[in-house]
């Protein structure tokens, strides 16, 4: 049931189904939404008089979209490099905070819909595969706009939820590579939304084979095998997923050695841009918390990485990936020369061996 509420009256968990005027002239990305933050409570009530809302997608209770953070205005302007070292302590606090506030935001809203698919898809439901291009649009802006800020996205996991956090990783690690691998915004839209569906094929994998805690068996490695066909079938069905992104889908597991699956794909048979999908889907997942192991710190999974590349990714792309994450990763906690332990808070392309650094903790005297 939708009623009429003037912008005033709209408040947190409300679900907007139309607008006093034509979605096209506003900044909403989505025609029918949850107000899930402050910022685009904000917006609402500045360009709006009135809204319809509808009470039965309201999300008054649990607040679906928002319990995983305490949702902040944004902060409009970003700090940049040289004004950071200008800023108090109390002041960079500050700032540290509105930037993760926009981070957990981007992160709720994509991690929301992809609990939503995978809901969807365990259901029998059909996929709405517009959602998703809506989701990597936005996304694909974010990492344009402030690569640093996205890669915060990656550090805010939860071990509870790791598949469909495992998918907004890998596509926003997918995009900020390709961004810095100088991808047009076109491409990185389809890489991410490849990288955003990667895995939608596990959700015909048992629970018992996917958060088994010990070793996989022959046979249950087997159908763990199954889900990149099967997540490529079902989104082929779909007839609305381009076939770049399908590829994704269907190849994110072959390797350059030939050694991968399921086609056994060898070197120049495997796109670089299932490769990228390949490195970060790898990447997240050894520096991820898990039911069978402890996540790497980012230097030694980056080492690790770099180990296996020829075989895995080729050396050179693998190479790149390192120049676009960093030395020292952002969100890294790190151990100064002076015996503080500080936060990576973003790196300088021209010396990765210098990232900017907001100090944690002091060293005890």
């Amino acid at each position: 049931m939708q009623r009429k509420v003037n912008a005033e009256d709209l408040e947190l968990g409300m679900y907007v189904a139309r607008l006093d005027r034509s979605w096209t002239d506003s900044p909403f990305l989505f025609q029918g939404f949850v107000i899930s933050s402050a910022e685009e409570l904000a917006k609402l009530q500045e360009l709006c008089k009135f809204v319809f809302v509808d009470e039965d997608k309201s999300e008054y209770e649990d607040r679906t979209l928002r319990r995983s953070i305490e949702v902040r205005p944004s902060a409009s302007v970003r700090v940049t490099r040289s004004e950071w070292h200008k800023l108090s302590a109390d002041e960079q606090k500050l700032s540290f905070e509105k930037e993760i506030t926009r981070a957990a935001e981007t992160r709720t809203r994509t991690r929301s819909y992809i609990n939503k698919l995978f809901e969807e898809i365990r259901l029998g439901f059909s996929v709405d595969t517009d959602t998703a291009k809506a989701v990597v649009h936005e996304l694909v802006e974010t990492i344009a706009e402030d690569a640093d800020t996205a890669l915060w996205l990656t550090n805010l996991k939860n071990v509870h939820e790791y598949t469909a956090q495992h998918c907004v990783n890998v596509s926003v690690l997918s995009i900020v590579f390709g961004k810095h691998l100088g991808f047009t915004k076109d491409q990185l839209k389809l890489i991410g939304l490849g990288a955003l569906l990667h895995d939608v094929g596990k959700m015909q994998t048992p629970p018992e084979i996917l958060n088994k805690p010990g070793k996989l068996t022959t046979e249950e490695f087997e159908i763990i095998k199954k889900h990149p066909v099967d997540g490529y079938q079902m989104m082929k069905e779909t007839n609305s997923i381009p076939e770049q992104a399908l590829q994704i889908i269907r190849y994110h597991h072959e390797r350059v050695s030939g050694r991968g699956y399921p086609d056994g794909l060898k070197g120049d048979q495997v796109s670089t841009a299932v490769l990228m999908v390949a490195i970060a889907d790898v990447y997240d997942a050894i520096t991820s918390d898990r039911v069978y192991h402890a996540g790497l710190p980012a230097h030694e999974a980056l080492k690790a990485l770099y180990q296996i590349a020829p075989g895995e990714f080729g050396k050179k792309l693998m190479e790149e990936f390192i120049r676009c994450i960093g030395i020292y990763p952002i969100g890294s906690v790190v151990e100064l020369s002076t015996g503080d332990i500080g936060v990576v808070m973003s790196t300088d392309p021209n010396n990765k061996l210098r990232p900017l650094v907001m100090l944690a903790a002091a060293r005890r005297s």
